[in-house]
């Protein structure tokens, strides 16, 4: 299963286990089959997508991200322009509350700067101003409830975890995650970004039109747990 689907994947699963429960008995096989519909044609939509950008990244990251590598399962391109410090951040799976284990979700703290592929900055923080040098986001929740873009998760998380003399597939770009220092550069295509939704600034104006793939350089300055 690539991570387009686990992505896909999961998000059906929650997106079931929470409406079911306000459904009757009557209507739950009708409304699950209208659920995988719906899916089935959201898969169909995102991998035209992917299709359709795969050679604009790939012309993207050759003039822009020289020596960036691919990522199949996502199309994703990136460049490590720094490492960061080894070990500084190992902790990427934890006891889950329903038993088994679950991926940590640490706080990183960053700088960082979001391009269209026209140049265009549509966000990044600022060396001027004293409060806005770095941000912190927490890892492992998706945009759809104000948390990270796909992109930045999979950035985040290694491709895989060693624990306790098994592994385990996590699905992220880098062999060891993200650490403390590292920087990273990379173009995204829009389903693994902001997919079909617009963004839009305070004053109503459209930032990221739908659709967009995205540039991002990104400066890790901290990663912990989060207190």
């Amino acid at each position: 299963m690539n991570n387009l689907s686990k992505f896909l994947f999961l998000f059906a699963v929650a997106t079931i286990c929470i409406t079911s429960c306000s459904k009757s008995d009557d209507n739950n096989n009708d409304w699950a089959d209208e659920q995988r519909r719906r899916d089935s044609l959201n898969r169909v939509r995102i991998e035209a997508l992917l299709e359709e950008q795969a050679p604009i990244l790939k012309d993207f990251a050759e003039e822009h991200i020289p020596g960036a590598v691919l990522d199949d399962s996502t199309g994703i391109w990136f460049k490590i322009h720094e490492p960061g410090e080894e070990g500084s951040y190992t902790r990427w799976l934890v006891p889950s509350s329903m038993g088994g284990l679950a991926l940590a979700r640490p706080t990183v703290e960053v700088k960082y700067t979001g391009k269209l592929l026209t140049g265009e900055v549509f966000d990044e923080t600022s060396e001027d101003d004293p409060k806005d040098k770095t941000r912190s986001f927490q890892i492992g929740n998706d945009n759809m409830g104000g948390g990270l873009i796909p992109a930045w998760n999979l950035a985040f998380y290694p491709k895989e975890i060693r624990l306790n003399g098994n592994d385990y597939k996590i699905g992220g770009l880098t062999e060891k995650g993200l650490q403390k220092g590292a920087a990273i550069e990379l173009v995204a295509p829009s389903p693994y970004c902001y997919d079909n939704r617009e963004q839009k600034n305070k004053e109503g104006e459209i930032t990221i039109p739908a659709d967009s793939p995205l540039h991002f350089y990104i400066e890790v300055v901290d990663i912990k747990d989060k207190n």
